[in-house]
């Protein structure tokens, strides 16, 4: 059964093998003195863990910027879907995650999910290597990226929400995917360079002819070498995840934790959650291709994979900042600031997606790095909402299913949105605004629910 509020945190024996734990009590304060070394290892462990699976999941961010000057014919929606895709089925993917960690236990999820990591590795450094390559394909190894790497989040917060005294819960999820997330602005900062280089040498295939945009100079790129960049940092993590990792002993049927889905305080979280890690999400996917069409005619822009891993990187690096807010401030107080934040970047944004000249560009790039520095906040401050709200075992269920959820309802629709504006009247401001009106409505909940003076559930 789920536990009731107000239980003890006295968990059932998980089997007595090598790889498990066989009790764990971090709200004893003398327990948590002496076994919280374990604790802290986990937390390292699963953000080296995390940051792979998001840097493998956002590949497609980076490497679809380059692939028609390689020769790929793809229209500018192609180029948005292929990111999207990938953020749908990494969505799709995480609510399996959600439950895992009490089925299987959070170290063989951890592995499992890193093995997994291999798949669209190979997959995606082969396929990219032929210019004929049709959309259709290209289109399924995106999806097979964010099936195998995006789901990880779920697992890996469930998890890590197991093994924290709730006073510690915002700072460890807010270390935990605010590393994990680094993962994307590395791949975007990363890939450029690799492409760049035959650093695998014939192995890994032989350089493709990209011609610029400018003048039509040619060079030559290796495209394969951003997926197998990987390769190598992937098998390290797996076999570091069994020296180190333990599995927790909290376990649950999958029905039971299914019960979660009841809870009123379940979903208003989750909006609140899709509204800040949707945001986080689709902005990093959609980001290269939103800066090269909005200033891909100005001259003298600078590339956008130069800049465009800054707001990944912006992002990931607030949210541990969120997580110490959200502990010392209370995470409803850091989340009315997160949605005034997001509302007022992206009417800012609509102000600047007509430039004339590159002055405006740092401009905008300033208000693209407020919306991902709001998002990971936000990330932090709704996670630690959670796990005031909902004791622990029904919090590791409710932190994987709004980790799914904010993916699919709104992550991937925010490059699908952006690519569909600027089709249809050449600007991204229409769905610009509709994100705004979108960030309105989580102020007005989060204010409703947790914030006001007679709130529900203050926190």
């Amino acid at each position: 059964m789920l536990m009731r509020r107000g239980e003890p945190f006295d968990l059932p024996k998980a089997g007595g093998d090598a790889f498990s734990v066989a009790v764990w009590r971090p709200e004893d304060e003398a327990f948590w003195r002496a076994h919280r070394g374990l604790a802290w290892r986990t937390l390292v462990v699963s953000c080296l863990a995390l940051h792979l699976a998001f840097a493998v999941w956002f590949m497609w961010s980076a490497l679809v910027v380059r692939l028609p000057g390689l020769g790929f014919d793809l229209t500018v929606e192609q180029r948005f879907w292929l990111p999207a895709m990938a953020l749908c089925t990494g969505a799709l993917a995480r609510f399996p995650h959600s439950f895992m960690v009490l089925t299987f236990g959070g170290m063989w999820t951890s592995f499992l999910s890193t093995v997994l990591l291999l798949v669209p590795i190979f997959g995606i450094g082969h396929v990219v290597q032929d210019p004929a390559t049709p959309f259709p394909v290209l289109l399924f190894w995106a999806g097979v990226a964010g099936f195998c790497a995006g789901g990880q989040i779920s697992s890996s917060s469930a998890n890590i929400a197991l093994w924290f005294p709730r006073r510690l819960g915002g700072t460890a999820l807010g270390i935990n995917v605010g590393l994990g997330n680094l993962g994307t602005s590395m791949a975007q900062f990363l890939i450029p360079a690799v492409i760049g280089a035959g650093v695998f040498g014939a192995q890994a295939g032989p350089a493709m002819t990209y011609r610029l945009p400018e003048g039509g100079e040619t060079l030559l790129l290796w495209p394969q070498n951003a997926a197998y960049i990987w390769l190598l940092p992937t098998l390290l993590v797996a076999v570091l995840i069994l020296a180190v990792m333990k599995n927790h002993p909290a376990r649950g049927r999958l029905i039971e934790q299914l019960q979660v889905v009841r809870l009123k305080h379940c979903w208003m979280t989750t909006i609140l959650y899709t509204l800040t890690f949707g945001t986080f999400s689709g902005f990093a996917g959609a980001t290269p291709i939103l800066i090269g069409e909005v200033f891909g005619r100005v001259s003298d822009t600078p590339d956008p994979l130069s800049v465009a891993w800054l707001g990944p990187l912006v992002g990931a690096m607030a949210r541990p900042l969120g997580g110490v807010l959200a502990d010392r401030m209370g995470g409803s107080n850091v989340s009315m600031i997160v949605f005034v934040t997001l509302i007022c970047a992206c009417f800012g944004l609509t102000f600047l997606t007509a430039p004339s000249s590159t002055t405006e560009f740092n401009i905008f790039i300033g208000l693209l790095l407020l919306v991902f520095v709001g998002a990971g906040i936000g990330n932090a401050s709704v996670f630690k909402q959670i796990v005031m709200i909902f004791p622990p075992r029904e919090a590791s269920g409710v932190l994987g299913f709004s980790a799914a959820v904010s993916v699919l309802l709104f992550g991937f629709f925010v490059p699908l949105l952006l690519g569909r504006s600027i089709a249809a009247t050449g600007s991204p401001n229409g769905a610009l605004y509709f994100f705004a009106a979108l960030y309105l409505c989580g102020f007005a909940i989060n204010w409703w629910f947790y914030n006001r003076r007679d709130a529900e559930q203050p926190c």
